[in-house]
């Protein structure tokens, strides 16, 4: 005979009779309550009274009749000490703390009270998909998924030391992906176009953000150069790179005085006028640590030993070995001063690599 469901929720004698049943069968307790589920119903009972009648049998205790309402009222998680909940909090990941939060109104204030710190986000965007990294855990899904991800994102005070951001769809935008601001020290951005790698940058914390790294943008012009060079995010940060395909002139140069290290490629029409501006220049950036020129001169010719004769440096004149790329080093002190830019020059198949780094003398 088969029973219905509501004789079976309002018989609590036949209900404790299977989880006496499930006992004896010496199971744990989720294994029991899964057992107890599939035989007599999902809505049969809840787990937290399946668990107390549970444990009551597993001691020897077998009254069916036993009155709870004398029992004190059972503790929840909002009973739980807010010092607790914040010990728990700091044992969770960032990853966790986001499912974590969505628990209750307690706490969610308890886990908004941690910044979360990632060491590394990845993210890249395709025209259907996408797929990201929070730290070494990846996830990939349909960009129907994305709230997902985005949930995290948007975690108060959240904070990166790594975000890269890898972009190969034209019509996404800065709020398809990023809460505004977003706290990350270093951020790597290929990017369609100009515009979308410069609203993606926007979405940066100034002066948070200390290194900058920019790829992609086929199309960009010269002109667009003033888009990235009149952001917050570049007058704030200490070290950028440049893709290839950003050519620089000298005068761009003056753009670069307050970074720390910078890269780029450098494009010359004299290197006998070009190359001591370029050293003078350099030479009046105080925050300056290092950089490296990919010098590239429109006219043919050994770049490198062509530099080396503008800088005023010495030029080896033994042959070289086969398969090796002449390589010059040349020291130059800055006028009232006791630091010096030592220039390393290294012969490239297309231009000439330049290596600067500020020393004292």
């Amino acid at each position: 005979m088969e029973l219905s469901s509501d004789f079976i929720k309002k018989n609590q004698h036949f209900l404790k009779s299977c989880i006496l049943y499930e006992v004896l069968q010496k199971k744990s307790v989720f294994g029991a309550f899964k057992s107890f589920c599939y035989t007599v119903g999902k809505n049969a009972m809840e787990y937290p009274d399946f668990e107390f009648w549970f444990y009551r049998f597993y001691h020897g205790e077998l009254d069916f009749d036993y009155d709870r309402s004398a029992d004190p009222e059972p503790k929840t998680i909002m009973d739980m000490p807010v010092k607790l909940m914040r010990r728990i909090a700091e044992h969770v990941d960032p990853v966790g703390r986001s499912y974590l939060r969505s628990m209750n109104h307690a706490i969610k204030s308890v886990t908004d009270s941690l910044p979360p710190t990632f060491e590394n986000i990845e993210i890249v965007v395709w025209d259907t998909s996408l797929s990201w990294t929070l730290n070494k855990q990846f996830f990939s899904c349909n960009n129907k998924c994305f709230e997902e991800f985005t949930s995290v994102l948007k975690k108060p005070n959240l904070q990166v030391n790594r975000l890269s951001l890898q972009i190969y769809e034209e019509t996404t935008s800065r709020d398809d992906i990023l809460p505004m601001p977003f706290n990350a020290k270093s951020v790597f951005i290929y990017g369609q176009t100009t515009n979308q790698v410069v609203e993606l940058l926007s979405a940066m914390t100034p002066r948070y953000l200390e290194s900058i790294s920019l790829d992609g943008m086929y199309s960009i012009e010269r002109e667009d150069y003033s888009m990235i060079f009149e952001t917050d995010q570049f007058k704030k940060a200490k070290s950028i790179k440049f893709p290839l395909n950003m050519e620089f002139n000298v005068e761009d140069l003056v753009n670069f005085s307050n970074l720390k290290s910078f890269k780029c490629q450098l494009r010359s029409e004299n290197t006998f006028e070009d190359v001591p501006r370029i050293r003078d220049i350099l030479s009046t950036f105080e925050e300056l640590e290092s950089c490296e020129l990919d010098y590239y001169v429109v006219s043919d010719g050994s770049k490198t030993r062509v530099f080396a004769m503008a800088l005023g440096a010495e030029i080896p004149i033994e042959p070289l070995a086969p398969f090796e790329r002449l390589t010059i080093t040349h020291r130059y002190q800055i006028p009232e001063s006791n630091e010096c830019l030592e220039f390393k020059l290294k012969d490239e198949s297309l231009s000439c690599r330049v290596n600067i780094v500020k020393i004292r003398c």
